[in-house]
């Protein structure tokens, strides 16, 4: 009885101890990475650190932030005049400000370079699928986070660019107009909407991305760490399994310490990335309009570069179309394809014998498609499923390839639907945005970029 007395009065004290935490502390982070791994997937070009150097953005944009909060007020018209203390009077605030957006804009390249290298080697399929969608989250975070910014400055192209935004969102059915009325303020881009704005940028996004970073990289963890997946998205690990943990088999038989090599290796890329973009902020300055005008529409009125894609879509569809059923299936595509496996050609001893079927798979996507199809003709915007179709039909005519084939059709046969659907929503975001960063003027006009 005295023994389990004492050990219950050392347990408690244990826990009570504020270095007990800090200890356990030290544990997770240590465990947050592989505890070995091959020295092969420490090299650039295994992973191309495109994690860490996406952590490394957002914590510039968060020094940055919060330095930039010293110096504005979200108020009209005190907040444009801040923005041009900040360029003129306060001491290397230009700098500060280029700084802050250059890092936003390498943020979302990365992003979306990181999620297209993820998929491509196939590294969201179970168990991983937990993850991916954390990083669609991270992704949708991340543009939130770039368009509520857009529009602190308060000068023409950012009221103007928010403007365009919040027409989108009002064109949506049923809840469009409310959900633009709660987002504004009101029904006019005013100083209720740049005061919103203010408070999502600077607290309620940067706390929503630090949380999913959080799980984000918990997850990386737990689902096999800095392992390679095989075919069906489990991590390669070697035979032996230590009694602790089931998941890191075999990793006394590896060499290197991964959270020191890889917290050294990440950490150098993310200090040459931040050179890179300090040179930047130094050659480039943020462009600042002439104070906003809601009774003058400027000539050319340009939203950041990877949102100009979707303004190109404008040019092209009703708002409903561009700005919310193509965005949205988008977004829905990249939601379910780890949830789907026959959607990825892997099927599973689990699925129903109609599932299995490839004939029934086709048949399936081939009714969806022409259901979308039909709405689509029905408001007017039939060519925008065109290049769908075009795919579709690639890969029905290369579905009869033998496996021992070689050629144009026996390439398109190995290919699963979902590549060629991120394939292609890829393409199109690097053409639709190329066209209306480089190829438009003023009204949207083309115009050719080597004539001025």
């Amino acid at each position: 009885m005295s023994t389990e007395k004492t050990s219950g009065v050392a347990q408690t004290t244990n826990i009570r101890n504020p270095l007990h935490a800090i200890a356990w502390w030290r544990h997770d982070f240590h465990r947050m990475f592989s505890a070995r791994v091959r020295e092969a997937q420490l090299g650039f070009r295994h992973t191309w650190y495109l994690g860490a150097l996406t952590l490394g953005t957002f914590t510039i944009q968060v020094g940055t932030g919060l330095l930039l909060m010293l110096y504005y007020h979200p108020s009209i018209p005190q907040g444009y005049a801040d923005m041009k203390d900040l360029e003129f009077v306060v001491s290397s605030g230009a700098m500060l400000r280029s700084l802050h957006r250059w890092s936003a804009h390498a943020m979302v390249f990365l992003v979306f370079v990181h999620m297209a290298k993820v998929f491509y080697r196939r590294a969201y399929r179970p168990p991983r699928e937990l993850s991916w969608v954390v990083g669609v989250f991270l992704l949708l975070a991340t543009l939130l986070l770039s368009y509520t910014g857009y529009l602190l400055p308060w000068d023409q192209l950012s009221y103007w660019g928010t403007t365009v935004g919040a027409s989108i969102i009002s064109s949506m059915p049923i809840i469009g107009a409310k959900l633009r009325f709660y987002l504004l303020g009101g029904h006019t881009v005013n100083a209720n909407a740049l005061l919103r704005f203010y408070v999502l940028h600077t607290m309620i996004f940067p706390l929503v991305v630090i949380g999913l970073i959080a799980v984000h990289l918990w997850r990386l963890h737990q689902d096999g760490g800095m392992y390679e997946p095989d075919e069906q998205g489990k991590p390669i690990l070697p035979d032996h399994i230590p009694a602790e943990d089931e998941l890191f088999r075999g990793v006394e038989n590896e060499k290197t310490l991964s959270y020191r090599e890889l917290l050294f290796r990440e950490i150098t890329g993310i200090e040459a990335l931040a050179v890179v973009l300090f040179t930047m902020a130094l050659i480039w300055k943020a462009p600042l309009d002439e104070l906003a005008n809601p009774l003058h529409t400027p000539a050319v009125a340009k939203a950041p570069w990877y949102f100009t894609g979707l303004q190109e879509l404008l040019h092209y569809f009703p708002p409903f179309v561009a700005g919310v059923i193509l965005p949205g299936l988008i977004v829905s595509g990249l939601f379910i394809i780890p949830f789907v496996p026959w959607f990825d050609g892997v099927t599973t001893s689990d699925m129903c014998r109609w599932v299995r079927s490839k004939t029934a798979r086709s048949l399936t996507i081939v009714v969806a498609l022409m259901a979308l199809s039909a709405l689509l003709i029905h408001m007017h915007a039939w060519d925008a499923m065109l290049p769908l179709w075009i795919v579709v039909v690639f890969l029905c005519t290369s579905s009869g390839a033998s496996k021992g084939s070689s050629g144009l059709r026996s390439w398109l046969s190995s290919r699963s639907f979902s590549f060629w659907i991120m394939t292609l929503f890829l393409m199109e975001a690097v053409v639709l945005a190329s066209v209306g960063t480089f190829f438009r003027g003023a009204g949207w006009s083309w115009v050719w970029p080597w004539r001025g």
